[in-house]
């Protein structure tokens, strides 16, 4: 998981010992986890924000009668929204065979589900998650948080779950991530140090990114269901029993990672650095295939999704592409 890029030209050539009595990446780790621990307590603290409007809509997509013109007349609130919830419905992710004009059509084409998936995706992306030094491996998290997303909608649509948050918790599992990110640069400006991802950086983020992620998403007033599977990602069991939202994540992460869309941070090391652990294990196939079992999908689904989703993956990395040109 690991990118191990030596700043030192002679890195791997040859061997050496670390002084016992120096820094154990433990130490390290527990000083920047005590730092993450308290980070959104303090009042200081400039969060992510998400646009008041798009929580607006999810509390209106829950509502049994809602109506396409309430949620047009919520977007046109918020015109930049508005015109990216537009340019994703005309898009190929969207299956768009005809371009719509009017946010109405375009609402009317998605279906209300759908049009509260798309303004949290367009949110996001308005959502400034930056900081100095770390915004490639924050940019690789927003890929994969988004393929996640597509693929778990996937994986939804062939189980006869309820899983109606599964896009959104592809979408935000690991925000948690970009905020520890954002700690972590705060965390060496205070103590005056080099704006360098270094490897007990990483380990404490992923070990605390779950708690993180959930504060965050309590922050913003999302449904504490959404939040609970949030806070419990990489565990399959929750209070005693597999938990279908978790299980479609797992096998969503499992096919992702196999198709090149996992989280590669550019972590800086030296040749005498300490050990490259990993805080979180990716899932494995035994992880994947009782995610499986647990709803109702077997090894031939899941090779199939695979196939399915290829296209789909295929035009969000023409996307990717187009913005970074």
């Amino acid at each position: 998981m690991y990118s191990e890029r030596a700043a030192n030209p002679n890195y791997g050539k040859g061997t050496h010992t670390i002084d016992d009595d120096g820094p154990t990446i433990e130490g390290e780790e527990a000083r920047v986890k005590e730092w993450l621990a308290g980070f959104l307590a303090r009042p200081t603290v400039e969060l992510p924000r998400l646009p008041t409007v798009a929580t607006e809509i999810l509390d209106l997509s829950r509502r049994p009668n809602a109506r396409i013109e309430e949620l047009a007349s919520l977007l046109e609130r918020e015109p930049l929204l508005a015109a990216k919830v537009l340019k994703l419905a005309n898009s190929s992710l969207y299956g768009a065979p005809v371009a719509v004009a009017t946010l109405k059509q375009a609402l009317i084409r998605m279906g209300l589900s759908v049009v509260r998936d798309v303004v949290m995706e367009a949110a996001m992306q308005m959502t400034v998650i930056r900081a100095e030094g770390f915004n490639d491996t924050l940019e690789a998290v927003r890929r994969h948080s988004t393929a996640v997303a597509w693929v778990s909608r996937f994986i939804a649509r062939n189980t006869s779950i309820d899983a109606e948050n599964a896009f959104l918790v592809g979408l935000l599992h690991d925000l948690g991530v970009s905020v520890g990110l954002i700690a972590v640069a705060e965390w060496l400006k205070k103590n005056k140090q080099p704006q360098r991802l270094r490897p007990e950086h990483w380990l404490a983020v992923e070990r605390l990114h779950e708690q993180i992620g959930a504060q965050l998403l309590e922050s913003w007033k999302l449904p504490p269901s959404l939040v609970l599977v949030v806070r419990n990602h990489h565990q399959l069991m929750i209070g005693g029993h597999p938990h279908p939202s978790v299980a479609i994540h797992l096998v969503a992460e499992h096919l992702t990672a196999n198709a090149g869309w996992g989280v590669t941070p550019t972590v800086y090391r030296t040749a005498d650095d300490l050990p490259v652990v990993s805080g979180v294990a990716p899932v494995g196939d035994h992880e994947r295939d009782l995610a499986l079992s647990a709803v109702n999908l077997t090894m031939r689904h899941y090779e199939q999704l695979a196939k399915d989703t290829r296209p789909v993956l295929e035009s969000l990395a023409g996307q990717f592409q187009k913005k970074a040109a």
